[in-house]
């Protein structure tokens, strides 16, 4: 009784506290608002976010509420153009689910009262300027799922903690300057779908068993760092992974072969690393891959054919390795989604296949410093290819349209389209903007383009045996100019 007389006539710590209900949270966040020193063009929440106006908090720009209890459970503000730092009030935001200010100019550490946001699923600071180490409580937010800290300053190293985030889906912590290894228990965070570390400075080796763990991994991004070792042999247990890219490391050994278990993989990046051998037989399988890239990646061998049968892919590079052997003799029929071929700097002999042409997918094509001698299997030297690339490209020039425009199509080409038109109605194949009525000299400027386009099929015979010089090109192209200033002049 003494206790309850007590107890009754003293006030209680709890009525001592400020209430914890929307008006928490509006102070928290009016408080983060004078934490920000600058707005720069977009002053909104100088308006929006004030007490002045009849509006409810959950009512303010970037803010969201949950339905049943009314407290803030989302504060999203990217792409708003903030300066300023985050202040400690918050950590007062004790329902927050989702914190994004990402692409912003926030700056400084992270203030430990954040710790107190136990219900974050989501944290997005990414595209700012904070630095210092990465807290050891953000590994205490067992509700997190998506950790999104790129584009920063963060340094020191990845802490050992991120391994109690048993939920974690997404991590990217790109761009930063973290050093030290990547801790192994980050690899056996069995959710985790997405890694990214890109453009680091982290070291050491990789586990072999780093999949056995990972069986939802979609995205792996390591790439420019400091990682050495070999290449995982395990790696096919990620059996769900659809990008990989280990590009620009000192990764050492062969390309394991089990990579070409990885039927859902997209994305390759093995590039600027110390490999050895070849390309693995079983890539064969990749029947999904999109891009493969091994440039500068140290590997040798001969060129596998069925790198230009495979369907889906989009994208090779394999410019500056010692692959040896000669390009496929019939490419065109394999080559409908083929977009970019880089081979250039290895040891290719032989001849650059003639239906090369027929490839209308492609934008980009580089297979010099090799030692290719011909064009097509005629054995004719290479500049007969150079007159015919010339050709191709004064029609690009004067018609302004490439051979992989829509039009061009069911058997027209950017070729056969320039020959028809010359010989029946040859302004049509003259780009618009070179015979406008209103300059004059339209009948004078048609008969140079014709003569240009005479010269440029010309160069681009089907035979290279029927092709002309390029001294005789520069001759005619010095006589069609000379007599088109005549005609202009009179």
């Amino acid at each position: 009784m003494l206790f309850l007389l007590q107890f009754e006539a003293t006030p209680s710590l709890a009525m001592r506290l400020p209430p914890l209900d929307i008006s928490t949270d509006q102070s928290a966040l009016l408080a983060f608002k004078t934490y920000i020193t600058n707005f720069n063009t977009n002053r909104i929440l100088v308006s929006n976010w004030t007490t002045t106006t009849p509006s409810s908090v959950c009512d303010w720009v970037g803010i969201t509420c949950g339905k049943l209890h009314r407290r803030v459970v989302g504060l999203n503000l990217p792409n708003m153009g903030l300066i300023g730092t985050i202040p400690p009030h918050l950590g007062n935001l004790s329902f927050l689910a989702q914190l994004n200010i990402d692409n912003n100019s926030f700056y400084g550490d992270l203030p430990k009262e954040l710790a107190n946001l136990r219900r974050l699923q989501l944290i997005d600071l990414g595209l700012n300027n904070f630095g210092g180490p990465i807290p050891p409580w953000l590994g205490a937010f067992q509700k997190l799922q998506y950790v999104y800290l790129n584009n920063n300053n963060f340094t020191g190293s990845i802490p050992q903690v991120f391994g109690n985030l048993q939920s974690l889906k997404a991590l990217n912590m790109q761009f930063n300057k973290f050093i030290g290894s990547i801790p192994r228990c980050i690899f056996n965070v069995s959710s985790l779908e997405g890694l990214v570390l890109t453009g680091n400075s982290l070291s050491g080796n990789l586990p072999a068993d780093m999949c056995n763990h990972l069986p939802n991994l979609q995205i792996l991004d390591l790439s420019s760092n400091e990682l050495g070792g070999e290449i995982p042999s395990g790696l096919h247990g990620c059996s769900q992974l659809q990008t990989l890219s280990l590009s620009v490391n000192q990764f050492t050994g062969p390309i394991p072969n089990g990579i070409g278990n990885l039927t859902l993989l997209c994305d390759l990046y093995l590039g600027y690393n110390n490999l050895e051998g070849g390309i693995p037989n079983e890539f064969v399988n990749l029947v999904n891959l999109n891009i493969l890239s091994l440039r500068s990646a140290g590997l040798t061998g001969l060129l596998p054919d069925f790198l230009f049968n495979m369907s889906s892919l989009q994208g090779i590079d394999i410019t500056e390795n010692n692959f040896s052997g000669s390009l496929p003799r019939n490419i065109g029929p394999q080559c409908s989604a083929l977009v970019v071929i880089q081979i250039a700097r290895n040891q290719l002999t032989g001849g650059i296949p003639f239906d090369i042409g027929n490839c209308t997918s492609i934008q980009v094509i580089d297979l010099s410093e090799n030692n290719l001698t011909e064009y097509g299997w005629e054995g004719l030297l290479s500049t007969r290819c150079d007159v015919y690339s010339f050709g191709i490209m004064l029609m690009e020039i004067f018609t302004r349209k490439k051979p992989t425009d829509e039009m061009f199509n069911e058997g027209l080409s950017l070729k056969s389209w320039v020959s028809e038109s010359l010989a029946n109605n040859v302004i049509q194949a003259i780009d618009s903007s070179l015979v406008r009525q209103e300059e004059g000299h339209v009948t004078v400027k048609v008969k140079c383009v014709s003569s240009i386009y005479e010269l440029a099929l010309n160069c681009s015979a089907e035979s290279p045996e029927e092709r002309i010089n390029m001294k005789d090109v520069l001759v005619l192209l010095k006589k069609t100019r000379l007599e088109f200033l005549a005609n202009i002049s009179c």
